[in-house]
């Protein structure tokens, strides 16, 4: 209410007048930056386009707006007008994230890898070439604000628009795009590769040295992903190259940040095949070295692209070999160190190949310091005397052959040493002799030294070696292979992430060596998209055929059903090479097994055992299997609950099949009548349908619907089975046959064969034999009766209204005259309207204090103060100027001390209100607070004296001072005075709250509050336990007046018997009890006996209601003939914590679900109450 006067502010705003309005405005803006309330009242909007540059700047200071529905070009077209911020950057970025759909949770890597050819990235509906302008508009002005944001949108507009946009619209955006040339050598490279520390030495023990130097080199960097590919394809590289080239001068001519040098780094990199990089290469080595002596940045990314160039166009000049090598000795200490990034041991062997006179000069020296690392720096030492430059060099070296024996003098050092370095030995041996270096090989893969860390580098060039021999030396070589293979699944199956199976791929090329590697792998390899995606490998290549494919899952069926934790993976494995094969054959075998890895909380699962279903040939064979398994399930009462799961499981998959829009599943005719006629007879003959619940006899019936008739046999199982139901049950069994047309079943509704019948029509005859003019009155009478009911949807309420004018004016004055819940489910970001469309066109009769901020602000007085009904739970800073004349209905609850001096004001324009409800719940009482609530409650009395029938005032037990309990004794005069003067109109509630909120916190000693305790009508016991001090004071003779009680222990505590004997205290003459907890053990439950008691709610926190929780209460409340009503509701966890669990007492069930009792069939035995207003809800 506040806020809409100020918000009015803003329709009396004129642009860029520099008034009292103007004024106004800005003090809003900065008192309140609420930025989504701006939004939602349009103001927001109207403020981007008033071009008021003093209003803008402020709003781009504001929170940024997350809302994909505000135009990109608004936020642009403000932009000429005050300078962009980190805030406006943030909100135009998240704006194009909703807009066009960028995954928070996409997989950047992957789509880095392959962007050309994934379908998945094409948009049904192509982008407009206005629309990518904008965003790289957007890209421009916000870039230097956020390196996070510019990241993500220079990969969405390189790597996602283009394919989805035209090729006149591509090349319409030619000079947009060549303007991201400068950011793409940026943001590109992300400083992919992972920096390095290179103080200290290795610390770590020496097989895990070896692990971290294995694992990195495995994970050694990747190139840099190709964000000028769709640049180039379009738009030439000679434009491409001659842009580029501008930035580098462009580049060289301002002064130099550090941070500058990445983006030189992947210039180069992109750039390494122009004339013009070549034509300038010592100029661009400077700045190389420049870059690494600034001590400054990511030396692992830098010296990874400077090694490319030496590879490509060597030192250019001497000082450069001698400084980088300077650099990495004594500044990185590579020589002594092991720890480093692989980048640094691979450039320091592309320097040693660009100065082999260096190299071989001292090529001992470099030999030993290899040789003293760990086996797997024999990996680096091969690529070293594998480089042309090397190999050459030593082949052509007077000392040939000393140098020779160097390398051999290292490899006889161990097996393993000779493996790392056979690609060098054999370079320098003739084919026959291979076969002499077998026994080598074998022994290095034998080899168990525990400091051997098997990789990539171990078990590469082995497989290479296998490929060169297993022509000429078939038998040795096989021998090697399988050794081999066994090996490298051993290190696979350890979970080590120093291989991959595709470094295997590559060796495998007839069907013996691939059988093989499936013989190793189906037992141990348990990540089924991996086994997926090696038979995929292997079919695109056309090695393995179906019957190949077929015979290895049939084993791996067989392994996967003999231990139930494979079943899942199995399915997975057939699930996903379905795709690429056909496999019906072993889809039927496992048919059985889907309802056992059918988890009814992974919808994954029922979305495999679909897809599985989907993909037969046949699908009716397959289902009739799947329909099989169902009766597998050993069926008697002690089961139930296993068999109605089974059944839910079981018809989650059969709506999938036969009744979702979305299946693309075609099925004959009469192969569904044949399947729903194996279901049915199956369900009749297994299982008797009175034991389940009605629910799932409802989902058996609809089974029965495309059958155009039945077997005699089946017809009298059914028939049979029909009159065992009770009557109740029989009624909605017969109006569920009916309102569904289930044709072949309504001979259950004869009389002659069931001794029962139900007359379905009646209601609708006495309906139809009445005069077709309906009284306007009794329209409206049905219509608010519809809208009312809380089974009502509001989709069913929209097409009520829109049967007729009368209609749509019988659901406002509904609205106008009852309390109609708004929909939960409505965002808050949407407004309500008011206007003469409006179910609240004629008026509004309850709401929320919160819900006015969802209206216009414009509207909200006048809704206000024609409401009648009124709930208040968050703070009203408001003062009420007028009489609130509908009002009859106040619900306050007090948590700041300003609300009581704005609810007094209200008082003063109130008088017509017939139920008040005022809670004290978060503010510790004092006079100045008491001396407020007095005078509400005596302004309350005074004006409302004819009309107020209720009042309830709750408070917390927080009174120590002496000196409070004489005002609040004066409260309570107040009220009982008024309850003497109307004795029979008006009912009065004073409810005393005790909520423990911690172990420390102590209430008043209740002798000393003996006179608010005895005026206590309902007592709220609430997140008390054994620390608390409140359960040893509770006695009977200081609650003489207590009449209700609310009872919510704290986790996992039961109801105390201290408590309970409280409870059977004759002095208290107790009616209503509500108890919030978990499953009461049945001693307690004695507390139903109380002879005075009328009203019972229990509340099972956290529990599924069960037949053992809820017979026991039952068979106690039987014997109890004062009790008039008993509601059980289920309420779980997390509703509670949507309902706030210290707010209100009440509200811990005020949205329960409720459900009608008999589609549980639970057995609550024979208990009739007095009167007939008794009812069982939960």
């Amino acid at each position: 209410m506040l806020m809409s006067k100020f918000l009015k502010w803003f329709d009396e705003y004129q642009p860029n007048c520099y008034n009292q309005q103007h004024s106004r405005v800005l003090k809003v803006l900065n008192a309140f930056p609420d930025v989504i309330m701006l939004y939602r009242k349009s103001i927001y909007q109207k403020l981007l386009e008033s071009k008021d540059s003093t209003i803008i700047e402020i709003l781009f200071r504001l929170p940024p707006l997350n809302e994909s529905t505000l135009p990109l070009s608004l936020l642009l077209d403000a932009s000429k007008y005050a300078n962009v911020t980190r805030n406006w950057y943030n909100m135009a970025t998240s704006m194009i994230m909703q807009i066009y759909s960028i995954d928070s949770n996409i997989n950047r890597e992957k789509i880095e890898k392959d962007f050309t050819t994934r379908s998945d990235l094409i948009r049904e509906k192509k982008f407009s070439f206005q629309t990518i302008r904008e965003i790289i508009q957007v890209f421009l002005k916000g870039e230097a604000y956020s390196q996070n944001n510019s990241d993500k949108l220079i990969f969405y507009l390189c790597l996602l628009t283009f394919q989805n946009l035209t090729r006149d619209d591509i090349l319409e955006l030619k000079d947009d795009y060549l303007k991201l040339i400068p950011y793409i050598y940026k943001y590109s490279s992300s400083s992919r590769i992972n920096s390095f520390s290179y103080t200290g030495l290795d610390r770590k023990s020496r097989i895990e040295s070896n692990l971290s130097i294995a694992t990195r080199y495995s994970h050694r960097v990747q190139s840099q992903p190709n964000y000028l590919y769709y640049l180039i394809q379009y738009y030439g590289m000679d434009i491409i190259e001659k842009e580029s080239v501008k930035f580098y001068l462009d580049w060289k001519s301002k002064p130099k940040d550090h941070s500058e040098y990445t983006t030189l780094f992947t210039f180069a990199q992109y750039m390494i095949d122009s004339q013009y990089i070549r034509d300038n290469l010592q100029v661009l080595y400077n700045y190389f070295w420049l870059a690494i002596e600034s001590n400054f940045g990511n030396y692992n990314y830098y010296l990874n692209i400077w090694g490319n160039y030496i590879e490509r166009f060597g030192i250019v000049h001497p000082k450069y070999f001698d400084n980088l090598r300077d650099f990495l000795i004594d500044k990185c200490k590579i020589i002594i160190t092991n720890s480093l990034h692989p980048t640094l041991y691979e450039f320091y062997n592309s320097l040693l190949s660009a100065n082999t006179q260096y190299t071989i000069s001292n090529f001992k020296q470099i030999v030993t310091e290899y040789a003293n690392k760990p086996y797997n720096f024999m990996v680096y030492l091969n690529q070293l005397l594998m480089k042309p430059t090397i190999l050459q060099a030593i082949k052509t070296s007077d000392n040939s052959k000393q140098l020779y024996n160097e390398i051999k003098n290292v490899g006889s050092m161990s097996s393993v040493d000779y493996c790392y370095l056979s690609e060098f030995f054999m370079a320098y041996k003739k084919v026959y002799e291979y076969s002499k270096m077998i026994p080598k090989f074998i022994n290095a893969i034998n080899s168990n030294k525990k400091w051997l860390i098997k990789d990539e580098s171990f078990f590469a060039p082995i497989l290479r070696f296998y490929s060169l021999i297993k022509t000429k030396n078939p038998n040795e070589a096989n021998q090697l292979f399988e050794k081999t293979i066994r090996s490298f699944i051993k290190v696979l199956e350890s979970g080590s992430s120093t291989v991959k199976l595709d470094i295997i791929y590559p060796y495998l090329n007839d069907i013996n060596e691939i059988s093989y590697l499936f013989k190793q792998i189906k037992q141990i390899l348990n990540d089924s998209d991996q086994y997926i995606e090696i038979f995929k490998h292997f079919i695109e290549l056309d090695q393995i055929d179906q019957k190949y494919i077929q015979e290895n899952l049939d084993a791996a069926l067989e392994m996967g059903f003999k231990f139930n934790n494979q079943i899942i993976r199995t399915l997975k494995i057939i699930e996903g090479l379905s795709r690429y094969t056909n496999l019906d054959s072993q889809i039927l075998k496992s048919t059985n097994q889907f309802l056992k890895v059918m988890n009814i909380n992974e919808q994954r699962n029922f979305t495999m055992v679909y897809n599985l279903l989907s993909s037969l040939l046949d699908i009716s064979s397959g289902y009739e299997g799947f329909v099989d398994s169902l009766f597998s399930i050993y069926f008697c009462t002690n089961n139930i609950s296993q068999v109605v799961d089974s059944l839910n499981k079981f018809d989650s998959i059969h709506q999938m099949v036969f009744y979702k829009k979305t299946s693309h599943i075609d099925i004959p005719q009469q192969d569904i009548i044949r399947i729903h006629n194996q279901l049915v007879r199956g369900i009749i003959n297994k299982w008797n349908l009175v034991d389940l619940p009605l629910q799932s006899n409802k989902m058996i019936l609809m089974y029965f619907k495309p059958l155009k008739s039945l077997e005699t046999l089946l017809q009298d199982n059914l028939l049979k089975q029909f009159k065992s139901f009770d009557i109740a049950s029989k009624k909605c069994i017969l109006r569920y046959i009916k309102q569904n047309e289930i044709r072949v079943l309504e001979y259950l509704n004869d009389f002659n064969l069931t001794g029962f019948t139900f007359d379905h029509n009646k209601i609708e005859q006495n309906i139809n034999n009445q005069t077709p003019y309906v009284q306007n009155l009794i329209i409206q009478k049905f219509v608010s009766f519809i809208t009312r009911d809380k089974s009502t949807k509001p989709s069913d309420i929209l097409l009520l209204s829109l049967v007729s004018k009368l209609f749509f004016k019988s659901v406002c004055l509904t609205f106008q005259h009852y309390k109609i819940k708004l929909p939960q489910k409505l965002p808050d970001k949407y407004q309500l309207s008011s206007g003469m469309w409006s179910f609240m066109s004629l008026g509004c009769y309850h709401l929320n204090y919160k819900d006015l901020e969802r209206f216009h602000y414009q509207d909200v007085e006048d809704i206000f103060y024609q409401i009648s009904s009124l709930t208040i739970h968050t703070p009203m800073m408001f003062l009420v100027e007028r009489e609130m004349s509908n009002l009859t209905h106040l619900k306050i609850e007090i948590r700041f001390e300003m609300s009581l001096s704005c609810t007094l004001q209200m008082m003063n324009h109130c008088f017509k209100l017939q139920s008040f409800q005022l809670s004290i719940s978060s503010i510790p009482l004092n006079s100045i607070i008491i001396t407020l609530i007095d005078n509400i409650i005596q302004k309350l009395i005074t004006n409302n004296s004819s009309t107020l029938n209720q009042l309830n005032f709750e408070y917390p037990a927080c009174i120590t001072p002496v000196d409070l309990i004489e005002p609040m004794e004066a409260i309570f005069e107040q009220i009982t005075n008024h309850q003497i003067t109307n004795p029979t109109t008006f009912k009065h509630q004073i409810s005393l709250n005790f909520i423990g909120r911690d172990n420390n916190y102590n209430f008043p000693n209740l002798v000393s509050i003996r006179s608010l305790t005895t005026s206590c009508t309902h007592l709220i016991l609430e997140n008390y336990d054994g620390h608390n001090n409140i359960l040893n004071q509770l006695k009977p003779n200081l609650f003489l007046n207590l009449r209700s009680i609310f009872i919510h222990p704290s986790n996992n505590t039961q109801l105390s018997l201290q408590l309970a004997h409280f409870i059977m205290s004759p002095e208290i003459e107790l009616e209503s009890l509500t108890i919030l907890c978990y499953p009461i053990i049945n001693q307690k439950l004695e507390v139903l006996k109380k002879p005075t008691l009328q009203k019972v709610k229990i509340i099972f926190d956290g529990e599924q209601l069960l037949l053992e929780h809820i017979n026991p209460i039952f068979s106690v409340a039987n014997q109890n003939h004062t009790i008039k009503s008993i509601k059980i509701y289920g309420c779980n966890n997390q509703h509670m914590k949507s309902c706030g669990r210290f707010k209100k007492s009440y509200q811990f069930y005020k949205s329960p679900c409720i459900s009608d009792v008999h589609d549980h069939q639970f057995n609550f035995g024979d208990f009739h109450p007095i009167n007939n207003y008794h009812f069982i809800k939960y």
